[in-house]
């Protein structure tokens, strides 16, 4: 680590994120998740906000924070949002957990492999992303009932809603990196995945 004399920024020789900047942007997207779980009610963007940790994140780390924003998202079903307490229900919020990590596997993946612009790699890691999770969610679907609920409209409705949260929060994430530079020096870029 150096630092830098004209200013209390701490970042490597390689100019990456500090571990700061890390854990900021992961508080917004935890914050952005909350957002979701509060203003949408159970339709989180799980797949949008695995993609933006896959992307700016190491895999280990976005698995973690997506355990947290799951959590998160859990917490306020059951205590805020009314939630039944049923055998169904909890079995329900852990396929949504296992689905959400498997997409942030499957985003981490595409991501880092896909050789093309970064906007095309977050694009493919949104699309087989979100084809991971809605499989995940029907296979659970097909012992917990609800296959009905996977119809083409919604599933594509759903893929529209994780679309518009991905440009948001890459919005978002480009004013972090531009506006909290003078504190937070390098912050992790999404539309500089790599």
């Amino acid at each position: 680590m150096i630092t830098s004399n004209r200013s209390t920024q701490t970042f490597d020789a390689a100019g990456q994120p500090s571990n700061v900047a890390n854990f900021v942007w992961i508080v917004i997207l935890t914050l952005a998740g909350v957002g979701g779980s509060v203003v949408i009610s159970c339709v989180t963007p799980f797949v949008a906000l695995a993609v933006a940790l896959s992307g700016t994140v190491r895999l280990r780390v976005a698995l973690r924070a997506m355990t947290a924003i799951w959590l998160t998202n859990q917490f306020i079903g059951f205590a805020f949002l009314h939630f039944p307490r049923t055998l169904n229900t909890f079995l329900w919020g852990f396929a949504i957990g296992a689905a959400a990590m498997l997409s942030t596997v499957v985003a981490s993946i595409v991501v880092k492999c896909a050789e093309s612009r970064t906007a095309v790699r977050l694009g493919l890691a949104l699309l087989f992303g979100y084809a991971f999770y809605e499989i995940a969610l029907l296979v659970a679907a097909l012992f917990l009932g609800g296959v009905e609920t996977f119809s083409p409209a919604t599933i594509a409705q759903l893929g529209l809603v994780n679309l518009f949260w991905l440009v948001g929060l890459a919005v978002l994430n480009e004013l972090v990196a531009t506006l909290c530079k003078t504190w937070l020096g390098v912050t992790p870029r999404l539309l500089r995945a790599s």
